[in-house]
């Protein structure tokens, strides 16, 4: 491109001179150091455009002489910059790749063709996450946002220290307030190490900021809510805490079993079995979650018999496989024992559960059928073996 310039430039003076040899004529003075230097203007002119165009043709065999014999046409012929843009091409191809030195050595070649922040990144991407340099007062915020996005990458290996990722993701977060990548980031390697209540306040802090929709944030914070109440549940003054938790996590996801049978249980721990029951019996009305009504059956026994003829006035298809279990527990813990095993082969036909097996084991085991109580468990096992799998 530039003996390109160089040529049309020398063509269009040798047209200007050839049609004003008046103005090529003319004298040209130079006065320099006490020097004076005086000749035709034309020729001077013509004469500096080829000695620029001497110049760069010595320089352009001299740098293919130092590329070598091989490198020789390609060097006149591309030209330096067109080299070092195929040194990046390369480099990235083979870092892409994550094959040789993933583009080390080409990263190095193609150093002066993009501008310099650019060429400073360049330098990270070959590098391992594990030998990721922690970030400098100095650095630029995109090195250090693409350096933290780097070294916390889930699927790296090997893995940082957790504390490494930490700093790392620290980093981030102040170079880039707000970044969504980093802040999931971040929540994964909170969770990682069981930071729940800096899980919780993080989870917090996007959901004021509007940074996630309600339907992906809801369940991430009941989940952390669910977490950090076991964990303070365990200190001496912890279960107003947890209970407090459980309730958010209830009111974020009200559909959850998990949640509602951990708010029951926290209930039923402060006494209040009442209102456990009213939970649980309005859950599963709702939702069929049958570990929620084999925890309700010992809760149910002093009115076994009004709540079975209450359940008994329903139709089938008004009930949900989670009350049918309940129903059918309410008929043999009232000593219904016919109709409880109807309602559970019933049940055991139409929606089969884990749930229901050990029950049904439970009773056999009470009548003294061992027999029949280890199939019934063995069914439960398989059924269960058979949800995981499909999960």
């Amino acid at each position: 491109m530039r003996i390109f310039i160089i040529l049309v430039l020398a063509l269009a003076l040798a047209a200007l001179f050839a049609l004003f040899p008046d103005v090529a004529n003319e004298t040209l003075s130079v006065h320099a150091f006490g020097w004076l230097f005086e000749t035709r203007q034309g020729p001077f002119i013509l004469v500096l455009v080829l000695a620029l165009a001497v110049y760069w043709l010595v320089r352009r065999l001299v740098l293919a002489l130092l590329a070598g014999p091989g490198q020789l046409w390609q060097v006149l012929k591309t030209g330096r910059k067109k080299r070092r843009e195929t040194y990046l091409y390369d480099g990235l191809a083979e870092w892409v790749d994550m094959r040789g030195e993933r583009g080390w050595k080409y990263f190095r070649k193609a150093k002066g063709f993009l501008p310099e922040w650019a060429d400073v990144l360049l330098t990270r991407l070959p590098m391992s996450p594990a030998d990721m340099p922690l970030p400098a007062d100095d650095d630029d915020a995109l090195l250090i946002a693409l350096t933290a996005r780097m070294a916390s990458d889930p699927h790296a290996s090997p893995r940082p220290d957790p504390r490494v990722r930490q700093a790392h993701l620290d980093a981030w977060l102040q170079a880039h307030p707000g970044a969504p990548l980093a802040q999931e980031r971040k929540a994964i390697l909170l969770e990682e190490t069981e930071n729940w209540s800096g899980l919780v306040a993080m989870l917090e802090d996007i959901w004021k900021r509007g940074g996630n929709s309600s339907s992906r944030a809801a369940p991430k914070l009941a989940a952390a809510y669910l977490h950090l109440a076991r964990s303070v549940a365990q200190t001496t003054d912890g279960r107003e805490k947890s209970l407090g938790y459980l309730r958010k996590a209830q009111r974020l996801q009200p559909a959850s079993g998990e949640v509602v049978l951990a708010l029951g249980r926290a209930l039923l721990g402060e006494g209040d079995a009442s209102a456990c029951r009213k939970l649980w019996l309005a859950h599963i009305e709702r939702h069929d979650h049958a570990d929620i009504a084999v925890e309700l059956l010992p809760l149910m026994h002093e009115d076994a018999m009004k709540t079975y003829r209450r359940m008994e006035k329903k139709r089938e298809s008004e009930l949900t496989p989670a009350q049918a279990l309940l129903r059918a527990g309410m008929a043999h813990a009232a000593g219904l024992s016919g109709l409880a095993a109807e309602h559970m082969d019933k049940l055991l036909a139409r929606n089969p559960s884990p749930q229901a097996w050990r029950t049904l084991g439970d009773w056999r085991l009470e009548s003294g059928d061992g027999q029949g109580a280890a199939e019934a468990y063995l069914q439960a096992l398989n059924l269960t073996a058979a949800l995981r799998t499909s999960i």
